[in-house]
């Protein structure tokens, strides 16, 4: 006999169902929460710069490869994607150096900003790769490089050419109500001299983007690394490149990139720089190149002689001021202290080090009696005419004003181009620029001033004998003017008395 089941009670149904509703709600509250604790867990992540490890690395991969670095992730495809590209290919990525390592500031720091929940600048400035990179940097720092922003400064005092220059019939261009006084030398001079952001920040175009040598940057530091270094390959090669120096050594007033090409040692360069081995550490001639470069002979090391950042370590002479004066430590139209404290003897002894490499130390000794014989020349040359123009101003035949008279530009580019051509190819191989770009045009400066200087100095006499004949013409229409009335006066006394002697 079978036993059959007994009838579900109503109750029990119900039980049934209300435990069901509840396991369904739970666990559905349960997967809410799970959810909501998941994306907030994300947001922190991305939100604390502070708990995220940038150059965090597993097994040797770097956070970029594994695509955990928020920079990266967000920057590769649709924005900037270019700068992420020359990343991935440069040193820095290779030793786990990431975007956040560079750009990443405090809150308090005047240049940084919020971004996307780090606080970041775009202003990357020596004390950031100092982190890393002391030596250059504090190298770099005593160097004429670093006071680019002061030597365009000196210039730039309320009267010289730079002001001039940027002035229009009715003062300056004007920008958001502001006159803009260096309108002209915004992308001229202080592209590669640099700016000073003391106190600002990216936003303001008036000083950013700037990448200049000499650039004072919101934390205080001098210079800007990827003037040489560009961003983001940071490439040895293109930093040891003649071509990276011509960005600002060129034109006609330093043309030490087209000196270079037409030196020996440019054109040995332009035959053959292409199978050198530019990206080893500790570049030496002979063996990683055949001629040197720009940096090859200010930078590199030699034997006995280790490499630097401050390419004012191993210069004699400054060829850049009116006067050449050997350096002896300080940056003579500043005044400034720079270098290391050697005398100027001992920053020509760096120098013929690294030419010693490939030239006899004869040949060195008498290739610098030759350019020192060329920059005494230039000097006396210019001395000479400079007081021709000077006793112009004593005698006050030139007004205080500058650059409002044709001999005030000429005395200027005597020394600020032709001077400069002349002692710069003495030195670096130019015999083109030494001599027609040079010495010719220096000499053909003296003639024009001396006859500008005979033409003031006539026109000067011409005018002051015009007013001696006006001042003649007065006195003899003074004397007439008494005279007649005298004569009158005697013939009337004359007849006077011939007739009471009748």
């Amino acid at each position: 006999m079978v036993e059959e089941s007994p009838e579900p009670i109503e109750g029990d149904h119900q039980g049934f169902r209300i435990r069901k509703q509840h396991l369904q709600a739970f666990l559905l509250t349960t997967a809410i929460v799970l959810v909501v604790l998941l994306f907030a867990s994300m947001q922190m992540e991305a939100n604390d710069a502070d708990d995220i490890d940038p150059i965090a690395s597993d097994g040797g991969e770097t956070r970029a490869s594994e695509g955990d670095d928020p920079c990266i992730d967000c920057h590769e495809d649709d924005i900037m994607p270019g700068i992420t590209a020359d990343w991935r290919k440069s040193r820095h990525a290779e030793e786990d150096v990431s975007c956040i390592d560079c750009h990443e500031g405090e809150e308090s720091d005047p240049d940084t900003e919020l971004h996307n929940g780090y606080w970041v600048s775009p202003v990357v400035s020596p004390l950031d790769c100092a982190e890393c990179h002391p030596d250059a940097v504090e190298e770099n720092d005593r160097s004429l490089h670093s006071l680019g922003v002061d030597y365009y400064a000196l210039l730039f005092d309320g009267k010289k050419l730079p002001y001039l220059e940027s002035q229009i019939d009715d003062g300056y261009i004007m920008r958001d109500g502001v006159e803009m006084d260096h309108a002209a030398t915004l992308r001229g001079c202080q592209a590669c001299h640099g700016t000073d952001m003391t106190g600002e920040t990216a936003d303001n175009w008036t000083v950013w983007p700037n990448n200049g040598i000499g650039r004072i940057n919101p934390d205080g530091s001098k210079g800007s690394c990827s003037a040489c270094h560009s961003r983001h390959s940071f490439s040895l090669k293109e930093a040891r490149s003649p071509e990276t120096c011509g960005q600002c050594h060129m034109g006609p007033d330093h043309p030490q990139i087209e000196i270079y090409s037409e030196s020996k040692h440019g054109n040995i360069y332009a035959a053959e720089g292409d199978t050198w081995n530019w990206e080893e550490e500790d570049w030496k001639a002979g063996e990683d190149y055949r001629a040197p470069t720009c940096a090859g002979c200010h930078m590199s090391s030699a034997p006995g002689l280790d490499a630097t950042h401050d390419v004012s370590s191993r210069l004699s002479w400054e060829l850049e001021p009116a006067i050449s004066r050997h350096t002896d430590n300080t940056a003579n139209s500043l005044g400034y202290p720079i270098s290391d404290g050697s005398t100027w003897q001992e920053k020509r002894n760096r120098m013929k080090t690294v030419c010693e490499q490939c030239h006899g130390e004869t040949w060195v000794d008498n290739y610098y009696e030759q350019a020192d014989l060329a920059v005494d020349l230039y000097n006396q040359q210019y001395t000479d005419a400079k007081v021709i123009v000077d006793a112009l101003y004593d005698d006050e035949l030139l007004t205080p004003e500058a650059f409002d008279e044709l001999i005030e530009f000429k005395i200027y580019e005597m020394w600020h181009h032709e001077g400069r051509r002349a002692r710069m190819g003495a030195f670096m191989m130019g015999p083109d620029y030494t001599q027609w770009h040079g010495f010719y045009e220096v000499f053909q400066d003296r003639v024009d001033i001396e006859e500008m200087n005979h033409t003031i100095r006539a026109a000067a006499a011409e005018e002051n004998g015009h007013d001696d004949d006006e001042d003649k013409d007065d006195n003899e229409v003074e004397w007439i003017a008494w005279t007649i009335p005298l004569i009158f006066l005697l013939g009337f006394v004359i007849l006077a008395v011939a007739v009471t002697r009748k």
